[in-house]
């Protein structure tokens, strides 16, 4: 492909089920993008092609970073979208990650080259991995919902809360690449991790776990998770620290978990078709009515300012 360079392409995937997500629009608190690169990390997957970044971003507004390598040399790190093979010896399938940042343009060009690398590479379905915004509480198990482009794939959603989107408005490269997909035919599910609104901070391994073992559930794959539950706890314990004494959070945080409470106990008491949400399924505004959103700007701000001195001291040590 024009946009793409390779190094050692497989020729030999099985059925590929490709899974992909974008930093950006769809990726709140790099939640998405930090599960699929646990994804290849923890299953070994082998990076055999990256997109060539000139085409397609503004480097003003995305900018190259300067870095040192191991030897100590300085060199230049570009936004980086990269295929990754992962070969599965317990199953009939193999997985094809993609995971990258969102271009700023030629997003047609952008996504029809990913379609045609996807069919070269005979992938015969797609997972796009996800996550949002929503009026959620962090003190609770991930919120991870589902839409599918057909009835058939709905099945594989089966235990996943199903969002039949009725959304309307800005969209971001992950609903241009569904849309394309679908266009196509290339059968397609989304998967999506709810984080809290009030807590942009990233990123979130809470989030990225939840939506990890989703994917576990979607398409049978076994993936190491210690090390991310383990970043999971310490995060939630940290953020703890961070807001005791922020008493309008505390209060706006405690109303979450009473909604929260109140829905599961509904959901538990209703049949299993009426579990589906009418959550939108882009992530514009949050996904629950909540009432008065306390201030918390500065929460936030002593939250970010408090898990940064944690990195640096952990840098430290």
């Amino acid at each position: 492909m024009a946009f793409l360079s390779y190094n050692n392409p497989p020729t030999d995937l099985r059925d590929p089920t490709l899974l992909f997500a974008f930093a950006g629009w769809a990726d709140a608190a790099d939640s998405a993008t930090h599960a699929l690169r646990y994804v290849v990390r923890h299953l070994n997957g082998e990076k055999f092609a990256e997109v060539d970044p000139e085409e397609f971003y503004n480097f003003t507004r995305v900018r190259p970073k300067t870095k040192f390598d191991d030897d100590g040399e300085r060199y230049i790190e570009w936004p980086a979208n990269e295929f990754y093979a992962i070969r599965r010896e317990d199953a009939d399938t193999d997985l094809v990650v993609l995971v990258g940042v969102e271009p700023n343009m030629k997003w047609r060009t952008f996504c029809q080259s990913m379609l045609e690398e996807m069919q070269s590479l005979g992938v015969s379905k797609v997972i796009q991995v996800g996550a949002l915004l929503d009026a959620v509480p962090h003190t609770r198990e991930v919120r991870i919902t589902g839409t599918a482009t057909s009835p058939e794939l709905r099945g594989m959603l089966r235990g996943i809360h199903v969002r039949r989107s009725r959304y309307t408005g800005p969209t971001g490269i992950s609903g241009v690449m569904t849309d394309t997909l679908r266009r196509e035919g290339i059968p397609t599910v989304s998967l999506w991790g709810h984080a809290p609104h009030y807590l942009q901070v990233t990123p979130n391994p809470k989030v990225s776990l939840g939506l990890v073992q989703g994917l576990e559930q979607l398409i049978d794959i076994s993936v190491p998770v210690d090390a991310l539950r383990s970043l999971g706890l310490n995060f939630e314990r940290r953020v703890e620290q961070a807001l005791d004494g922020e008493s309008d959070v505390l209060a706006y945080v405690e109303k979450l978990e009473e909604q929260w409470d109140t829905r599961r106990r509904a959901g538990r008491n209703q049949p299993s078709t009426d579990l589906f949400s009418s959550l939108p399924s882009e992530p514009a505004g949050s996904g629950a009515e909540t009432g008065e959103i306390p201030d918390a700007d500065q929460a936030v701000a002593s939250i970010e300012e408090f898990l940064r001195q944690e990195r640096q001291g952990d840098a430290g040590s």
